[in-house]
């Protein structure tokens, strides 16, 4: 299992005054960018598909609600002009095309701006893929920019086709609160199979299984970490939207918020409580692994100490000197049976050592 990112070519516009717009990723292709507009009211609805900024400009003084989406943020005239079109703030327009922005979430007057990151599971590849998705929300329009072309929120469509969904008789507010839900649960489902993996890991390791490396556990410290610093500013905006007093965020809305609200307090604790059991589980490998290394330093240790005195009395009587010369030098030398009597001495001086060792619990 691993979090893939884009890969990105930076372009971070140094030294230009704020609110220039940057396309900050020089990768993305500008045409590959395209727009698509759900409009609709209690009774009915309109999809447009890769509609016009003209066309766009005309169909958003018909409806209540004007959902406009944009797959890609290669192209900054494209967004520059949709921004001037929407009246977005020079500085959101600029949070928009940088995909490296935290999450974060901000309010311009009486509209909304909201940065979050995207997560999608492949489950055949076993990969995590982040992408950043941007909203913006005004009195009856919201916009909402992804880095890719992926479908991201179909099940909101789905029900934005629905004439009976509660979706269509509601404002912005609780649009944006939708299309927030459908990341979180999103994430949620993603945990349970980051949580499963870790758990796997867990039973590899408590199970001493001879294949298990270390660096299992730092990939998936390296999975956790990614979703971490997403998760928790995600949390934070939630909250912010929980409490908030604004005209877009309707009194009822506000229940529906607090359950995102918890939606997104449940996965932080749930990634850092995997965060802490993978840091745990590093410490239990390193002291198993500590643990065995001292036990064989413990066995070697055993082992140098008893042949330590055996080799000095095989280099005393190594020495060879003639006895004929003095009557100190060595007469054992020359007895009948001073070979077997040496190795016997040395022999039960190994098992007397031994057996103390026994004793004293060493062994």
């Amino acid at each position: 299992m691993k979090v893939v990112f884009r890969k990105k070519v930076f372009d971070h516009g140094h030294g230009l005054p704020p609110g220039q717009l940057v396309r900050v990723d020089q990768s993305l292709k500008p045409d590959k960018v395209r727009i698509r507009l759900m409009a609709y009211s209690a009774e009915e609805f309109v999809e447009v598909e890769d509609i016009s900024l003209d066309e766009l400009r005309q169909q958003l003084e018909n409806w209540p609600v004007c959902w406009v989406h944009v797959y890609g943020v290669g192209d900054e005239e494209l967004i520059r002009k949709l921004a001037k079109l929407l009246s977005i703030h020079y500085l959101a327009t600029e949070e928009i095309l940088n995909t490296r922005t935290r999450p974060k979430f901000e309010e311009y007057g009486r509209d909304l701006f909201v940065v979050t990151k995207s997560a999608q599971l492949f489950q055949d590849e076993r990969e995590i893929h982040i992408e950043q998705v941007s909203f913006f929300v005004s009195n009856n329009v919201l916009l909402s920019v992804q880095e890719s072309t992926d479908e991201l929120f179909t099940p909101v469509l789905n029900r934005v086709r629905e004439c009976s969904a509660r979706l269509r008789s509601r404002g912005t507010g609780y649009l944006l609160f939708a299309l927030l839900d459908i990341k979180s649960d999103g994430i949620l489902s993603i945990l349970d199979m980051v949580e499963a993996d870790i758990v796997e890991v867990e039973e590899d390791l408590l199970g001493e299984d001879e294949d298990f490396s270390i660096e299992t556990i730092y990939r998936h410290k390296r999975v956790v970490l990614a979703i971490m610093r997403f998760v928790l500013p995600m949390r934070d905006n939630a909250h912010r939207l929980e409490v908030i007093d604004h005209p877009l965020v309707h009194e009822e809305d506000h229940y529906f918020f607090r359950d995102l609200a918890d939606n997104t307090r449940r996965a932080a604790d749930r990634i850092e409580h995997s965060r802490l059991i993978l840091q745990n589980m590093q410490e239990y490998y390193h002291l198993m692994e500590e643990h065995k290394n001292n036990k064989i330093m413990k066995v070697l240790t055993i082992i140098a100490t008893l042949f330590l005195p055996l080799t000095f009395i095989a280099g005393v009587y190594g020495m060879n000197f003639d006895h004929e010369v003095s009557p100190w030098n060595m007469p054992e030398l020359y007895m009948r049976y001073g070979y077997p009597l040496c190795l016997l001495f040395m022999f039960c001086f190994f098992a007397g050592m031994l057996m103390w060792f026994r004793k004293m619990k060493w062994i």
